[in-house]
């Protein structure tokens, strides 16, 4: 076993080729074809096998130290959250419209892939899945080995991590002595997307890391043209997702705002409760507004994670973007721009919201994570998104009605628990955002992302 102490300053094979201890391997080490830089293991996923979902049995407490939601991967924290976060990283356009989720300055935007490709996640699974269950989890694999594919991965593929070292589920940078899970997963997907190893150093499918692979989240050019030579470069008629209606419980209506839907037949796909691995689907569904709109009811099937919707044919391009829905969620809304303004060691701190907004009985609070530890900052709170340059970053809510002061724990976290008060209006929106002092910033204070709570 590695010596944890030393591991900022060792490099390690990443998970392909001979690392993978299953026979497979041996047929796979004579399959990449050379392209360019980057090569490919000559898989490719089709539309059945475009879904994950994760086992999370991570023993470290570092891999589920990240309690704090966030409303672009809802109902899920810790391990579970951070590899969706690496799925999302190659998904066709920014998560969620505006990419946030990340809490470093180097991947503030997640979902860069822009090709004809997009996967669905389908929640936590019982079990590692076997080598063809599209599951992520944790095993003893011993030796140097970090991780690993079952491949071929063109009928299914399993991702194992390994115990013997310590996971980081961030969203920070990783701690000293531990492993980046988001980042090594980003990695790790891209091989069962039909990637191997590029020669060009700084991508995410270079085949070493260097010390706990903090920098390596966000796939880069030679990422994205091999992930394009494969699904194809992003089509202009490929199926978006730009808006959900705050409908949030099982049997509620939804409308599905976006573009380029077919006038029938077009699939709605959720994240299934069953996390089964096959996504909850309503079939045979029109648009309306000319392809813009979407109305359904939400089944009973669906859970808290994705919607996509699909249009008639079995390419690529006939996949929507996965966009997040928090079903089952308390009422209310809250919405994230950003992305904030960096500070301490690169980290943007996380602002995100929970619980309940209803006037007058909702319980509900906000939380601040990254911040500088103990630092003294402020909240402010607007009724709009006023976009005003501020010390190097963005001031959103403006005209600024309230400032609280604030003050982050040791570990540069916030919480703050709040009643919402009585004789609001409905669809009432309070925006707020978070700054702190912090040297290291660009002129001494670092900024959150703004969160708008749209009231019920």
């Amino acid at each position: 076993m590695p010596n944890r102490s030393l591991l900022s300053a060792r490099r390690f094979a990443l998970a392909a080729a001979g690392l993978v201890l299953a026979a497979t391997s041996v047929t796979w080490l004579s399959r990449p074809a050379l392209t360019a830089a980057f090569s490919l293991t000559g898989d490719s996923l089709a539309l059945d096998q475009r879904d994950f979902r994760v086992f999370n049995n991570f023993l470290d407490p570092q891999a589920n130290d990240n309690t704090f939601p966030h409303p672009n991967f809802p109902g899920y924290t810790g391990a579970t959250m951070a590899i969706w976060k690496a799925h999302a990283e190659w998904g066709s356009e920014p998560r969620g419209g505006n990419g946030l989720g990340d809490g470093l300055a180097g991947n503030a935007n997640i979902g860069n892939g822009a090709a004809n490709f997009d996967n669905t996640f389908q929640g936590e699974a019982e079990n590692d899945g076997g080598v063809n269950g599209n599951v992520h989890s944790a095993a003893s694999l011993g030796g140097g080995i970090l991780s690993m594919v079952q491949f071929p991965c063109t009928d299914g593929w399993q991702v194992l991590y390994n115990e013997d070292f310590t996971w980081d589920d961030g969203p920070g940078s990783p701690a000293i002595g531990t492993m980046d899970l988001q980042a090594i997963a980003t990695h790790e997907i891209g091989h069962t997307l039909g990637l191997a190893h590029s020669s060009v150093a700084g991508a995410t499918m270079f085949s070493s890391i260097t010390g706990n692979a903090g920098n390596q989240r966000s796939i880069e050019a030679d990422d994205i043209a091999g992930l394009q030579s494969i699904y194809g470069v992003k089509s202009a008629s490929k199926p978006h997702i730009s808006a959900l209606s705050t409908a949030t419980d099982v049997g509620s209506a939804l409308t599905i705002t976006g573009s380029n839907f077919a006038a029938t037949g077009n699939e709605v796909w959720f994240t299934a409760a069953a996390a089964d691995g096959t996504p909850a689907k309503l079939t045979g569904v029109a648009s309306t507004m000319g392809g813009t709109k979407i109305n359904v009811v939400i089944p009973a099937t669906a859970a808290a994670g994705e919607v996509l919707v699909h249009t008639p044919g079995t390419g690529g391009a006939t996949l929507s973007n996965a966009f997040p829905i928090d079903i089952g969620s308390p009422p209310g809304s809250y919405i994230l721009s950003g992305p904030g303004l960096a500070g301490t060691g690169g980290a943007i701190p996380q602002l995100t919201g929970s619980g309940d907004l209803t006037s007058g009985t909702g319980v509900h609070q906000l939380l601040v994570q990254l911040a500088k530890a103990s630092a003294q900052g402020s909240l402010f709170v607007g009724l709009t998104e006023g976009n005003v340059p501020f010390k190097g970053g963005i001031l959103d809510p403006v005209p600024i009605l309230v400032q609280i002061t604030i003050f982050a724990d040791a570990t540069g976290k916030v919480v703050l628990p709040a009643v919402m008060p009585p004789g609001l209006p409905s669809g009432l929106t309070i925006v707020t955002q978070a700054w702190f002092a912090d040297a290291a910033a660009v002129q001494g204070i670092s900024g959150s992302n703004s969160l708008t709570e749209v009231l019920p």
